[in-house]
């Protein structure tokens, strides 16, 4: 069983739909700020009459229940796994999307519209932010933040700080809606156990946690190091906080012999969201979800 499933008791309504040995759920969440309804959870065989009558009921569904748009993939909300891969299905990163080719071929077939792309990217560490990162550590150093680093255990034992930070950053984001502390801990924090170590950079500031970097080796492929999530909490956005921590991140991977990062699952509709010049920037991979309108 996919533990992931445990969400569902959260939301308003969830629904396993099946044809021909292909199945997804249908899942409301009227905590989402725009589109509510959504595919997740899917499982297809690489046959496409088999999608094509699987998302005709789903769809149908959907619009028996007062909606205009379907779009996934999306387990719940953006805590969960979601979104497919769009190229280089056999580059695997840590946690990535487990989907094929042909899923893609499928949705776009079936008249599914890109909705939010993501990507991933190895950058090198030897670009501009590393300098200006330099210069705003400093600068923080004499304003009263102070960093520390965490890995392992003493990294999960920051679980609450994380969450909380994660929430103030996140909040009103693409596909974003709340969960509870005790999902964060049980269904979120799930998959980081299979990291063999898991690291962060963590700012203070008057003794509490005000911004956090994430990364670990990619299990998946020892030559990776993987940035995973830099959040920073709302009243520390505008103060250049966030590059202190890319700095000290990129300082701690230089440090362990690496020469570039990869960027996981970067939202390029965000509006901080920045591509590197070809020079310092490769290996790009991308993601997306989904939507489609319902006549």
């Amino acid at each position: 069983m996919n533990e992931q499933l445990k969400i569902l008791s959260s939301a308003d309504y969830s629904e396993r739909i099946e044809y021909r040995g292909s199945s997804c759920y249908l899942i409301v969440n009227n905590n989402l700020k725009e589109d509510k309804c959504m595919f997740g959870f899917v499982d297809l065989e690489n046959d496409f009459e088999a999608a094509q009558g699987l998302f005709e009921k789903a769809e149908r569904r959907a619009k028996e229940l007062g909606f205009k748009r379907l779009f996934g993939p999306m387990n719940y909300n953006t805590w969960m796994s979601y979104r497919w891969a769009l190229n280089d299905f056999d580059v695997k990163y840590f946690p990535d999307c487990d989907n094929e080719s042909y899923h893609i071929d499928f949705i776009r077939r079936l008249g599914y519209k890109e909705l939010y792309t993501y990507r991933s990217a190895h950058v090198r560490l030897d670009n501009k932010l590393f300098s200006i990162g330099e210069a705003v550590h400093r600068q923080k150093l004499n304003e009263g933040f102070t960093f520390r680093f965490f890995a392992g255990e003493e990294a999960y034992a920051l679980a609450d700080d994380i969450f909380d930070i994660c929430r103030d950053a996140f909040s009103g984001g693409y596909l974003y809606s709340e969960i509870s502390r005790e999902e964060f801990r049980e269904i979120y924090l799930s998959w980081t156990r299979l990291i063999p170590r898991l690291e962060m950079i963590v700012a203070f500031y008057n003794g509490r946690a005000a911004g956090f970097s994430m990364g670990y080796v990619n299990p998946c492929d020892p030559d990776d190091y993987i940035s995973k999530t830099t959040a920073v909490r709302r009243e520390f956005q505008h103060n250049k906080l966030y590059l202190a921590l890319v700095y000290l991140g990129y300082s701690h991977i230089s440090d362990l012999g690496f020469k570039d990062v990869v960027y996981h699952f970067e939202c390029e509709q965000r509006s901080t969201f920045r591509r590197f010049d070809s020079d310092i920037e490769s290996k790009e991979k991308r993601y997306a979800v989904f939507v489609k309108e319902l006549e």
